[in-house]
């Protein structure tokens, strides 16, 4: 059932939004600068629509592990720095909250705040019952508005956070309306529709590392897609599987337990690389192109040419492409090619193109061609959850239209 957007809200001159964004950005480990500000921008049209709609924002969201922190990590995990950024971005003023996430400072901070005012609430992780979806700590955020938005795609899977399920059923009780943004709208409609009509050829592309993280989102592709383009650590988990040396490559039992299910459709729905490169384990300037086994003391470490084109040519013959999980060690500029590639191809692709968040987005990003696609998910996990069909408790707190 369709969930109410921000036009459902009725008029909000004069009220205080709530609104749950995702700015778990990646920091500077050193100084605690935000490295990529791409989840701040994707939430940058709802802030603008509630600010031009005459309403002020309270905005909200966690960032990194401050329970597993050092205390000298837990300093650079503040929102300080992610405010200014916010602020930079949005072009408006940004208030960073008191050091506490609720409590009076904080409550007089938002009684201050004019319409057209944004205030940016401490990392919601700093209370621990952020976490525990606590009641008491729903109630207090919860009285700090008057009505919520769910903005924040990325942690829409993250059932047990206060933020995401508690605050909006509290204000359920109170009669506040709840609604989600404009970044989580348009997640769900683009996810709906590759589900449920996307335009064949459909072509599926996945990477990354473990079978059995991702097994069944491959299960759910498998009966969406025409094909679907193995790529990244999990080549060599197939190829294990099927009894292929694959060298000094790491692959874990389990993994290849989760495989061993698939194989029947290799060669078939799913196709292996014909060839990657090979770093050798204690030289990584040391490679080779390998077709068949990785030679003892090698790992696969990229796709390799011939599989580049072979996957290029797919990509320009599809008219829908999903694809979630770097086909190499992309940070490594020597192994990125796999990646990059593809990347490339997708954005030059006439077809409908989706890259499903996590790695997969910044690697997009980071090669320049974000831009070009037709949708990059900002939620890696959530969006293979929701590709699973797994139903999300913070998506039930939002009010049916």
């Amino acid at each position: 059932m369709a969930k109410k957007t921000l036009n459902d809200l009725g008029d909000l001159k004069g009220k205080k939004v709530l609104v749950r964004v995702d700015f778990n950005v990646p920091l500077d480990k050193k100084t605690g600068a935000v490295k990529n500000d791409r989840r701040i921008r994707a939430a940058l049209p709802t802030i603008r629509h509630l600010l031009d709609a005459g309403a002020s924002v309270i905005a909200m969201s966690h960032l990194g592990r401050p329970e597993k922190a050092t205390p000298d990590e837990r300093k650079n995990l503040t929102m300080d720095k992610v405010a200014a950024k916010f602020g930079e971005l949005l072009t408006v003023p940004v208030a960073k909250a008191a050091s506490d996430v609720v409590g009076p400072a904080v409550t007089a901070a938002v009684a201050a705040l004019k319409p057209g005012g944004v205030l940016l609430l401490e990392n919601l992780r700093f209370d621990p019952r952020e976490q525990k979806n606590d009641p008491e700590f729903a109630a207090a955020l919860a009285a700090l508005g008057d009505a919520y938005v769910n903005d924040a795609f990325g942690t829409c899977q993250n059932d047990k956070d206060t933020s995401m399920v508690g605050l909006p059923a509290n204000l359920k009780a109170a009669g506040k309306p709840r609604a989600i943004g404009l970044l989580v709208a348009k997640e769900l409609e683009i996810i709906d529709g590759l589900m449920t009509e996307p335009k064949p050829p459909v072509l599926g592309i996945m990477g990354g590392a473990k079978v059995s993280d991702k097994i069944a989102f491959i299960n759910t592709l498998l009966a969406k897609v025409d094909h679907l383009l193995i790529g990244g650590k999990m080549t060599y988990t197939f190829l294990k599987a099927q009894g292929v040396d694959v060298g000094a490559t790491r692959v874990g039992d389990e993994e290849i337990e989760a495989a061993k299910p698939l194989l029947a459709f290799v060669g078939k729905k799913i196709t292996l690389p014909v060839d990657y490169v090979a770093a050798k384990s204690d030289d990584l300037l040391q490679t080779q192109v390998c077709e068949g086994a990785i030679p003892a003391g090698f790992e696969g470490v990229d796709i390799g040419p011939k599989t580049i084109e072979h996957y290029k040519v797919q990509i320009k013959e599809s008219a829908t492409v999903i694809w979630n999980g770097p086909l190499g060690w992309f940070e490594q500029t020597a192994f990125s090619r796999g990646t990059q590639y593809i990347a490339e191809a997708m954005a030059a692709s006439a077809g409908v193109t989706v890259v499903g968040g996590g790695e997969t987005a910044e690697a997009a990003e980071q090669f320049g061609f974000a831009e070009k696609m037709t949708h990059v998910s900002t939620g890696g996990g959530a969006f293979l959850a929701y590709v699973e069909g797994k139903k999300f408790q913070s998506l039930a707190q939002i009010d049916d239209k």
